[in-house]
């Protein structure tokens, strides 16, 4: 074959894999999604797209000549200018079912990403293995004699980098798995994630289920805590993917000063510490620019765990919400919690964690929702954390809770308390109701608040600072000049492994 000949065929194979399934493309369409490369257009820098793969096609006779990419695109590319991996799942082609080609690409792409430490990108949609590549022995190639690595890669956070997965539509076998895998989750709010499709479970166990009910947004926000953020459109998911990418970029000379003071906060969080403010308020006013994305919003309300920039570098926030039960701990709470510190130690992010808790929630439900399970595993996480730690108690810190949630025996470098803040036991009215149990009843209401004054006073952080178990006492208008200053020290010489 000479040149002229090369290049027409490359020409001819090139225009066949741009079209795609015209018919499936169509009705891709109709349901107002967009096709894979159009996602990867508006992802990555432009012209910066390295395709691994594009002439792969299924090796069964019957698909051979309907497969083009064998159903997922793969490649290099930059996004703001940072290298990147990218896997990716085209549904128009044969469902971006799973084939011993399709498997080869994604196990090729993620080898390269390892071995350049480029952050890998899911988008993810369809899946499930492929007929009939999945009988028999065929099923035995693809999970084990044909040596399938990125399932087991992807999994292994202690040896890859930094994974983002994107749900555009309902997703099943690998596809679904790398939801779970992923560093960070985002979902469509019209996608899902689930081990096998509604077709399959009416076909094995007779239930007839929807694709959202089996594995939508709702499930993995709220019962599951699989995905951290759920967003309206493709175009909302993009940007996302583009957000966290920003966010966990090294560190950098920062643009908001470290030292600006934010006087804002005593009008935001009430100095009676029973009632409620929403602490988003405040991670506001405490990060760069107020740039930060909320991880699992709706799972374990009772606390906020996201992303952000302070004094010009990554930084995890682990906080209490009082908009959730008043800031009460339950089991999901602290599954959310453990969760996030285990990708801080994973990703080397330092973290800041704003205590205003009243405990840890009791009573029969927490408790068969396994909540000393919860409490045990959440303090192995917290006993492995060895990334810096900065520990804000802004009102109060009562219970285990305190110090489950990182206070200066538990791992922090650094622990500061607003002036008017308390820690203790419990709440004062709380523990004045138990000591004056016993108490004539005539005599019972003039005892509680004798009781409760003496133990607010006892509660008070002066005591604790005096014998130095705090490192600061501050006024709340000076939390963002201390906490970037103390990072400034404890976190000079830590490099986020992203």
């Amino acid at each position: 074959m000479d040149y002229e000949e090369g290049r027409k065929r490359l020409t001819t194979e090139r225009k066949w894999v741009q079209r795609g399934n015209p018919k499936g493309l169509e009705r891709h369409r109709a349901r107002g999604k967009q096709h894979v490369s159009e996602r990867i257009g508006q992802l990555v820098d432009e012209g910066s797209w390295l395709e691994y793969g594009e002439f792969a096609r299924a090796t069964d006779p019957e698909f051979r000549d309907r497969s083009p990419r064998d159903g997922v695109m793969t490649g290099l590319a930059r996004i703001d200018g940072q290298k990147v991996a990218i896997i990716a799942d085209d549904i128009t082609v044969l469902g971006a079912t799973q084939s011993f080609v399709s498997v080869r690409k994604v196990d090729r792409i993620v080898e390269i990403a390892l071995r350049n430490n480029f952050p890998i990108i899911s988008l993810s949609e369809g899946g499930g293995v492929r007929l009939p590549d999945g009988i028999g022995v065929g099923f035995t190639r693809l999970c084990g004699l044909h040596p399938v690595r990125s399932l087991g890669s992807l999994a292994n956070w202690s040896t890859r980098p930094l994974f983002i997965c994107g749900v555009f539509g309902y997703s099943y076998g690998d596809p679904a798995f790398r939801v779970g895998m992923a560093d960070v989750a985002i979902m469509v709010e019209d996608a899902g994630a689930a081990v096998s499709a509604p077709a399959v479970i009416e076909a094995a166990i007779s239930e007839k289920i929807t694709d959202k009910e089996l594995g939508g947004p709702t499930l993995h926000q709220v019962t599951t805590g699989t995905v951290d953020v759920v967003v309206k459109t493709e175009g909302d998911c993009i940007e996302t993917i583009k957000r966290v990418l920003r966010i966990m970029r090294p560190p950098e000379t920062p643009v908001d000063r470290p030292d600006r003071l934010v006087p804002e906060l005593e009008s935001i969080v009430p100095s009676d510490n029973r009632q409620v403010y929403d602490m988003r308020k405040v991670i506001d006013l405490i990060c760069d620019n107020r740039e930060w994305i909320e991880l699992k919003a709706r799972f374990g309300k009772g606390l906020f765990t996201g992303l952000t920039r302070i004094g010009g570098r990554l930084v995890g926030v682990l906080a209490s919400q009082p908009m959730s039960a008043g800031g009460s701990v339950d089991a999901k709470a602290l599954r959310k919690s453990a969760a996030f510190m285990e990708l801080a130690i994973k990703r080397r992010i330092p973290l800041l964690v704003i205590q205003d808790i009243p405990g840890f929630l009791i009573g029969t439900a927490v408790e068969k929702d396994g909540m000393v399970n919860a409490v045990a595993n959440h303090a192995r996480v917290l006993d492995a954390v060895d990334v810096p730690m900065v520990t804000v108690v802004i009102r109060k810190a009562y219970g285990a809770a305190y110090y489950f949630l990182g206070m200066g025996a538990s791992g922090a470098q650094f622990v500061a308390a607003w002036s008017n803040a308390e820690i203790s036991f419990m709440a004062p009215q709380i523990g004045a109701a138990i000591l004056t149990k016993h108490v004539e009843p005539e005599k019972k209401i003039e005892a509680q608040k004798k009781a409760a004054a003496d133990l607010e006073r006892g509660a008070s952080i002066w005591d604790a600072a005096y014998e130095h178990w705090l490192d600061a006492v501050i006024s709340p208008e000076e939390t963002r000049k201390v906490v970037c200053r103390a990072f400034d020290y404890i976190a000079a010489d830590n490099s986020p492994a992203l």
